[in-house]
This record gives structure tokens, sequence and C-alpha cells, in this order.
């Protein structure tokens, strides 16, 4: 792909031209709002607070109430009139074309970590993500698909992307050891579910087959700003979160590009499938929004189906927005939500930054491969241990053994970043505010994975 210099001279300028605000762009006009849209047209569109007179990110995004995100929610809009509409596709799709292999003797009975379920499923995983993510970062950075990038004539930073692709290729590797644990478990009878005979078979099976759809990205929306405000702690910024705040102009790339703790305790958004009697598919759909959900919103540009200025301004000024769009409302109730962007320069437009951080040229610090050493070896001892057990542990062994991958890396997070010369990082509150969220991030985050890894670790139930 030719930088974004050469790019742009192939391109039409922005010529502020679109759709008076608060209109949607005529078009295929039976279609209205699906799946984010407008009238059928997915690109160069605005959303209709954005006034096309302003610079991007400029219009001020208006402040959200619980009862918007209520009635989106009631009158199902997060399902069919959001980019939900596309993802539910490609999870319905690959649910069915390629179902899991739940047999007593079928690969995903045989281990909750295994070569054999990681060569069946990985491939699928990565041509998910990075087929999804890779159409955003080509059509807007290479084809000019829209006009209104936050930063005007940003130059394309080919050591930014390499960085940001190996780091979501862990966080792929890391979905595929959550999924083979699931199935495991449901393959095993560790984990009851809801089997598609009998969500297919009934209008209560089908009923709590179509609810649990529409309550994922409900769930998604909850889960990621508590566990967002957890990784904003001092030494889980330092230590984890930092790794994904090196991209400031973010990319399709960069919403994946997390350190792997950060995807642990990312993709522990999967607890409804451990608290609920609910279908495969359910869990299959919060990965694929897990994994699919960061591309478009990180994209860098205004003027798209998913556009995403408020998550772009959290990049840009760290203590703010730490919810996902559609539950804005959250940032309202704790006070920090922020509208629009701050005119830091001459012409009134954010200065471009150079996210020297993110590349893979730098020798890492001795202090990031040491956390990132110590927190493997909190999965890795428990799966070693448990495997030499045969997944079959006596119940307060197995209890004792999965507090470490659930609970160990914010521990350690605490300890390396005690004795940390690294500055700066982590949110500030008063007491409760921290204590709170805290307590709330955990329960969020750390619970799932040793609930996950201590069902695993024991004969199933009688």
């Amino acid at each position: 792909m030719p930088p974004a210099a050469a790019a742009d001279a192939s391109r039409p300028a922005p010529t502020n031209k679109a759709t008076p605000m608060g209109e949607m762009r005529p078009g295929l006009n039976f279609l209205g709002p699906l799946a984010g849209g407008q009238n059928g047209h997915f690109f160069k569109i605005l959303p209709p607070y954005v006034d096309p007179e302003k610079p991007p990110g400029f219009s001020e995004v208006p402040k959200p109430t619980v009862m918007d995100w209520v009635y989106a929610a009631v009158s199902l809009r997060h399902v069919w009139a959001s980019p939900n509409t596309v993802w539910s596709a490609i999870a319905l799709a690959m649910y069915f074309l390629v179902p899991y292999d739940l047999a007593p003797d079928g690969v995903s009975a045989a281990a909750p970590l295994s070569w054999a379920f990681f060569a069946a499923r990985l491939p699928l995983w990565l041509a998910v993500t990075f087929g999804y993510t890779a159409f955003w970062h080509i059509t807007l950075y290479g084809l000019g698909w829209a006009e209104r990038p936050f930063i005007a004539d940003r130059p394309y930073n080919w050591d930014k992307v390499a960085h940001n692709l190996f780091w979501s290729l862990m966080g792929v590797i890391v979905w595929t050891g959550f999924d083979n644990v699931f199935a495991f478990l449901w393959a095993t009878g560790r984990l009851g579910y809801l089997s598609d005979e009998q969500a297919f078979s009934s209008v209560l099976g089908m009923t709590c087959f179509l609810v649990g759809l529409a309550a994922v990205p409900l769930w998604r929306d909850v889960h990621f700003y508590f566990a967002h405000r957890l990784l904003h702690f001092k030494p889980m910024y330092q230590q984890v979160h930092s790794l994904h705040h090196r991209n400031t102009d973010i990319e399709p790339f960069s919403g994946l590009s997390m350190h792997p703790v950060e995807h642990l305790y990312y993709y522990a958004c999967i607890l409804p499938s451990l608290l609920s009697f609910v279908s495969p598919f359910h869990f299959l759909w919060n990965g694929v929004h897990l994994l699919l959900a960061p591309g478009a919103s990180h994209s860098g540009w205004e003027d798209h189906f998913q556009a995403d200025a408020y998550h772009y301004m959290h990049h840009r000024y760290f203590e703010c927005n730490y919810s996902g769009t559609p539950a804005a409302a959250l940032d309202v109730m704790f006070g920090t939500f922020m509208g629009k962007f701050k005119g830091n320069d001459d012409a009134g437009q954010p200065k471009v930054r150079a996210d020297a951080k993110s590349t893979l040229r730098t020798v890492p610090s001795l202090e990031f491969v040491g956390y990132l050493l110590a927190s493997a070896l909190c999965v890795g001892g428990w799966a070693y241990v448990a495997h030499l057990a045969g997944w079959q542990m006596h119940k307060d062994q197995a209890l004792l053994l999965s507090l470490l991958p659930g609970f160990g890396p914010v521990l350690l997070a605490w300890v390396f970043s005690f004795f940390s010369s690294t500055k700066g990082g982590g949110a500030s509150k008063s007491w409760a505010a921290a204590l709170f969220h805290f307590v709330v991030g955990t329960l969020f985050c750390s619970v799932p994975v040793s609930v996950a890894c201590y069902l695993a670790s024991v004969p199933p139930a009688a």
C-alpha cells in the first residue's frame, strides 16, 4: 500500500459537500439506517450530529442518557440499525457453516488447550479477523472510500502497522485459547448449554436464541466500560494497557493491538456463557464482536458507517470516553465524557503525532519482558499442573490453582509497578471511585477467567 501522501495525491480532496447536518444521504430509501448505513450507503456518510462545515472531530457529540441506551435496546435498533447487523450475520455464518465438533470423542473433548483444536479453529479466526480488519484498512488508507480523516495528510506509518499486526495476531491466538476451553467444557459435560435441537424445536428455545443474540452487544457495552476502567489503574496501565495506547492516531489494526494480558481480560466478556444456559452460538457471537468491533471503530476517519470519533478522543486525550459509543451514558454518569476535539494548534486541527513507540524495531525493556513472561507463567502454570492431573483435579486444589491465571497478572502488575522507574499513567479518582471501579472491574475480568479455568480442571459433575 502506498504512503498516504502518495495516495492522497490521487484522491479528491474532502469537499465538505456532505449531506446537510442531521439528514440522511439519499439512496435506497427503503433501507433507512440498516446496519448503521444511510439508505444503502456505508461510506462518505456522517453521523447526524456532525456539521460538515467543521473539521472532522470538532462537531459536538450529544451527551446521551441511560434512557437513550434503553430505547435502542428495547427497539432493537442496536441490532438492525448498527454494525451489529453485519457482525451478527458473520457470526451466524461461522456457527452454521463451520460448526463446533462437540462429540465426546471429537477434537474439542481432548483438552482445554490442544494443538489439534488450534489447527482446526485458529485459521478460521485468523481469516475472519484479519479479513474484516484488512477490508477497513485497505478501503480507507488505500482506496480512499472516505474523505474525512481525523488527522489530515497523515503519513503512512509502516512500523506502526507492523506493530499492530503482530499484537493483533497475539490477540487472535489468545481468543482461540478461550474458544478451546469452552468447547472442551461443552464437549465433556462440564458446562451445560442450549443445543441447536433445543433452540430450534420450540418457541421457547428460539426465543432464548434470539434474546441472547440481542443481549450480547448490550453486555459488551457494560463489560467494556468497567474492564477499561480497570486497565487505566496505574499498575495495569503501566504494565498492560500502555501498549494499546502507543497508538494515538489510530488505524484499524490498532483496535486489537493489545498486550496479551489485556486480551485475557478483554475476552473475559464471555462471562454470560459461564453463568447462564445459552447456546455455543452466543459465545461465538460474543467472540466475533470482540474481534471485529475494534477494527472500524479505530479507523481514524469520521465518515463511514462505523466511524467513532468518541473513541478516537480517548486515544487522543487519554482520561475520557472509556465506554464504547453506544454506552457513552456511562461516561456521562461517571464524569468522563468528552464531546469534541480540542483545537490545539494554529489551524485549529489536532497535531500529527509520530506514535514512535508503535514499532517492533526497538528492544523491549526488561520490565516489559519480565512482566509478560511472569503473566504467561500464570496461565501456563495452571495449564501444566492441570494437564499432569489429567484435568481431574480435586476441587480445593483446582480452586487455588485457577486463581493464578485470573488474578495473577493483576497482582504482578502491582509488584512490577512498585519497583518500576516508569512514570505516569493511570486514572486519578477519589478513593471511593477507585475502589468501586477496581472491584467491579476485577469481578468482570479476573473472575470469569478463573471460573473457566476451574471448570476445566475438575471432573464433570455427576
